[in-house]
């Protein structure tokens, strides 16, 4: 049983994100004013610019636990 599984909770992220950007791509053509571009340098691009951050720290502490996980051995 693994004790730290951050690779799960990542995937689901990058899932969600995934979705967001399909959704507002979808909304885009139909939603183009003052409030959308608002909306979209407020929010939409601070996610996307904090996600493509925290992904790759992310990995590498999924990395980092495993490891300790092994050197730790079973419970």
């Amino acid at each position: 049983m693994r004790i730290a599984d951050l690779n799960t909770g990542a995937a689901q992220l990058r899932d969600a994100l995934d979705g967001l950007r399909q959704a507002w791509s979808d909304a885009s053509p139909h939603w183009n004013d003052a409030n959308s571009r608002n909306f979209e340098e407020s929010h939409l691009r601070p996610l996307a610019s904090d996600m493509a951050s925290a992904f790759p720290a992310i990995d590498q502490l999924a990395t980092v636990l495993a490891q300790a996980e092994r050197a730790c051995g079973p419970w």
